[in-house]
């Protein structure tokens, strides 16, 4: 088992590379996923097609990129 202080740590760090949570509604497994996100790595975009929204962005959580269709930005962190 992890030490709590290791644990605390790691939320931490996460903290401070998540620029915003988002959430959408993914029909693939009938539920709404929330996640913590990062645009400021290569790769990162928003685009538009046939009417939906999409964004593809960096989840420092899982460290991968995950792309969401008619998200919703619920926190965004601001600028310091």
């Amino acid at each position: 088992m992890k030490d709590i202080n290791k644990i605390v740590e790691d939320v931490k760090g996460i903290l401070t590379r998540t620029d915003f949570m988002i959430s959408w509604y993914a029909k693939k497994y009938n539920k709404t996923i929330f996640r913590a996100g990062n645009m400021s790595h290569v790769g990162c975009k928003v685009w538009e097609r046939n009417g939906d929204k999409y964004i593809c962005f960096f989840d420092p959580t899982i460290e991968r990129y995950t792309t969401a269709i008619n998200p919703v930005i619920t926190y965004k962190r601001k600028v310091n």
